[in-house]
């Protein structure tokens, strides 16, 4: 037991791995301040235009994925490693958004 302790302690892949695990934690909170600017101008968006920007949107789409992408790296779900390693993640463009129609006098729920 005590022989593969010491094996494991003494792989230089385990301190690299914790080395690029230190950097990811620092670009999760980088994507994370991202995805909260990318929040809070699109809610502003709407609030001014009525509607969303497209390309925003999309970033916060691929923003989503790459956070996914690390968390997924850093509790070794997977042993790809994101960008600036990896590729960025791909820009799926998603559905378009349809309004809700509104009803004058109808009350939900009744």
């Amino acid at each position: 037991m005590e022989k593969q302790f010491k094996d494991h302690v003494s792989e230089r892949g385990t301190w690299v791995r914790l080395f690029y695990m230190a950097v990811f934690v620092v670009i999760f909170n980088v994507a994370e301040l991202a995805i909260a600017v990318v929040v809070v101008v699109q809610f502003l968006l709407r609030l001014a235009t009525g509607d969303v920007h497209e390309r925003l949107r999309t970033l916060g789409g691929t923003l989503g994925t790459y956070v996914h992408q690390i968390i997924a790296f850093l509790t070794y779900h997977s042993e790809d490693m994101p960008y600036p390693f990896g590729d960025w993640p791909d820009a799926e463009a998603p559905a378009p958004r349809k309004k809700p129609a509104r009803r004058k006098g109808v009350v939900k729920g009744k």
